[in-house]
């Protein structure tokens, strides 16, 4: 039989322990839903700092393009008079960029790629010196008064220095990284190559300005080619993504599961007899 308590309170222990436990419920359901309120506040601060952040990376990477290709072009343009110098260095210096990384990937070495900016730099050098002061179209000019005729012209002197030049570098370089065949190949693409390269570089006299800008493309050209010559050979892409391979962490889970199986073959029996 319920007895009555005055004020309203509960009659019992049982509906005292109700209202307890509906309260604590409601407690508890309260702070459930201010931690979801915050939690969905939280959320919306991250979502806003991410889009601004966002939004600033890209600007940033706007505007190191404009900074990249403005840049290449302002120094082509100031430098070497046409901002067309310094588009075509733009793209060569991103490619050669390009092709050192990846050489790097797998598995290149610092000093092979540093060796080959190195021998770039020289090459780059060395062509403005020779094309600026004119030594190169004087050269040409001096042997071609010994040519027979039609050929004896600095531009005609200067195709087959470079087809012989050319293919002498080419075979070098495709030797190192092909063997026999990769040189008997350099030959006929080096003397391909070499032919316009050698009437570009003496055929003509030129101007300090564009002889710069001439021996910066073909020094950005050679980096790429000079950095893989000197890595290729060395190159084990094997072993260069096998490091990427748990190894050891596999030999021993192997091992320890080898053990386990032992142990649980030898206790075997005597768990039968038992």
């Amino acid at each position: 039989m319920r007895g009555s308590v005055r004020g309203g309170a509960p009659a019992t222990v049982l509906e005292q322990f109700g209202r307890t436990r509906s309260s604590f419920s409601r407690l508890v359901s309260a702070h459930i839903g201010l931690l979801k309120a915050e939690i969905a506040e939280i959320v919306d601060q991250i979502k806003l700092i991410g889009t601004l952040a966002g939004v600033a990376l890209a600007v940033l990477l706007f505007v190191g393009n404009m900074l990249y290709v403005g840049g290449f072009l302002f120094v082509g343009e100031w430098l070497f008079g046409s901002m067309g110098w310094g588009l075509a260095h733009g793209i060569l210096f991103g490619l050669a960029l390009v092709v050192v990384l990846m050489l790097g990937i797998l598995g290149a070495g610092k000093g092979s790629a540093f060796v080959a900016f190195l021998l770039a730099v020289a090459l780059i050098v060395g062509l403005a010196l020779l094309t600026g002061s004119n030594v190169a179209y004087n050269s040409a000019s001096s042997v071609a008064t010994t040519l027979p005729s039609p050929i004896n012209s600095a531009a005609a002197a200067s195709l087959i220095a470079g087809a012989v030049i050319g293919a002498l570098v080419f075979a070098v370089l495709l030797w190192r990284i092909a063997g026999g065949a990769g040189a008997i190949g350099g030959l006929v693409v080096g003397a391909i190559l070499g032919l316009p390269i050698g009437w570009l570089i003496g055929g003509a006299s030129w101007t300090w300005p564009p002889a710069v800008g001439f021996s910066v493309t073909i020094g950005l050209i050679a980096w790429p080619i000079l950095a893989a010559a000197l890595a290729i050979p060395g190159l084990d892409v094997g072993q260069r993504f096998g490091r990427l391979y748990p190894q050891q962490s596999i030999e021993a889970a192997n091992e320890t599961k080898a053990w386990l199986e032992e142990q649980w073959r030898s206790r075997q029996p005597k768990l039968g007899r038992k």
